[in-house]
């Protein structure tokens, strides 16, 4: 089930714009919808997840940046080995809002990070997964006029920061 929604939400995606007119938003309120479902799976893998959630203007697509949150958060809690931690955050930066999912757990190594953006790529076969998760997100954000960075957490893990444009 989860692989036929990832294809959906591809599909939607791929169209390159929001599925509906962008309305002003806000990040941390669409995190917040989502927090006990994450906190709840996080919390069978024994990892600690954190929110650091400051007001995140931005204008879109509920729906579409909903699949976004969703699947940079999934993808940390997956990656992340038993008794790690994920950090969720969103924010202002001058003009820009930012969208921030850190982990500890192996990263993304320099030489893949363009590659995990393709469809059906996977780091690993362990983890499970269709590899659509971060076609999906580049997509959306592409589709919001946002730029998706890959980089190492403090700890060694990745970090995926998506920074919108300014909103009007």
């Amino acid at each position: 089930i989860r692989q036929v929604n990832q294809l959906l939400a591809l599909a939607r995606a791929r169209e390159g714009r929001p599925a509906t007119a962008p309305v002003p938003l806000d990040l941390a309120m669409l995190v917040g919808e989502s927090v006990q479902f994450f906190v709840e799976k996080a919390a069978r893998k024994d990892i600690d997840i954190g929110f650091e959630l400051d007001p995140a203007p931005v204008a879109g697509d509920a729906f579409g940046l909903r699949d976004l949150i969703d699947n940079l958060v999934d993808n940390a809690i997956r990656y992340t080995p038993p008794g790690g931690r994920v950090t969720v955050g969103c924010g202002r930066e001058g003009q820009q809002t930012r969208f921030t999912v850190e982990d500890s757990g192996p990263g993304i190594p320099a030489a893949r990070r363009a590659a995990v953006f393709e469809r059906f790529v996977r780091l690993d076969d362990k983890t499970g997964g269709s590899g659509l998760g971060l076609a999906i997100v580049r997509d959306i954000a592409s589709a919001h006029g946002a730029k998706v960075v890959v980089g190492d957490a403090d700890d060694g893990g990745a970090r995926i920061s998506v920074t919108f444009p300014p909103t009007v």
